[in-house]
Formats: C-alpha cells, sequence, structure tokens
C-alpha cells in the first residue's frame, strides 16, 4: 500500500491535475466551462470548482492566455507589411479616405484636439514670467 503525501495546511498546493491543466488549455481556448467539462468527462460543477476554488487554476489560466496573446500579437507584427501595402494601394484608389481614416488612427492621429498656444513671441516670454513669478509665491508661500 502506497503512503499517502501528508497535508500541511501551511503549504497550499497549487500544483494541477493532468485534468486540470487540460481544462486550462481548453478555457484559454475559448471553450466554455460547459464544452470543457463534456470534453473532461465531468461534472460542469467540477470545472466551476476548479475555475473558482483551485488557487492553481486561474494564475494559470490567465498565464496561458497571456501567451497566447504574445503569439497572436507577433503574428500580427508579421502582418504589417502586408497591411501596409494594402492601406498605400487603398490611399491611390477611388476612395481613399475609408484608408486614410485606418492611417491616422493606427498612428494615434484620429480625433486629436487642434494644437493650442501661444503663437507669438513675446506672448511665449509672457507666460514664461508669470509662471516663474506664480513659482517664487508658491516657494514664499512655503517658506517657514
Amino acid at each position: 500500500m502506497a503512503r499517502q503525501k501528508p497535508t500541511n495546511p501551511d503549504t497550499p498546493d497549487w500544483t494541477l491535475t493532468p485534468q486540470q491543466e487540460t481544462a486550462v488549455a481548453l478555457l484559454a481556448s475559448g471553450k466554455t466551462i460547459t464544452d470543457t467539462a463534456k470534453a473532461l468527462d465531468v461534472s460542469r460543477q467540477t470545472v466551476s470548482e476548479w475555475f473558482n476554488d483551485h488557487p492553481g487554476v486561474q494564475p494559470a489560466l490567465n498565464s496561458r492566455r497571456q501567451e497566447l496573446w504574445a503569439g497572436m500579437t507577433d503574428t500580427l507584427r508579421g502582418l504589417l507589411p502586408k497591411a501596409l501595402e494594402v492601406l498605400a494601394h487603398e490611399m491611390d484608389g477611388g476612395q481613399p479616405l475609408p484608408a486614410a481614416v485606418h492611417v491616422l488612427k493606427a498612428c494615434g492621429l484620429y480625433g486629436l484636439p487642434v494644437p493650442q498656444g501661444p503663437t507669438a513671441p513675446e506672448d511665449v516670454a509672457r507666460a514664461e514670467r508669470l509662471r516663474q513669478k506664480a513659482r517664487m509665491f508658491e516657494e514664499l508661500a512655503a517658506m517657514p
């Protein structure tokens, strides 16, 4: 008869069983809890309890999702040259506006506010003098 591993309540065991690891893989791939339970031939409640109560399942799922996300991001980066070619072609086409809007959004320029601020050198100098005076008054007010 094999000896059972003694339990130690001060040292939680976050190790996943092979079934829980499979559940993590299925959930990370987009399967629902119900689909995951069917695939593992366990009850939906069991998978739900793993997800909600086992301290190792959620971190493993989050880690797997982050790995998948990083891979998808790399794949998207690989498509950038082709996407830029398509946008360039569309910009030269009959309706360049949608392509132009996509370019502006991708660059973070779409919907930016109009630049503001002084346009005359004397206004810039006046604003700087006001900032210096305000700073001086703040320093004086802070003195004991």
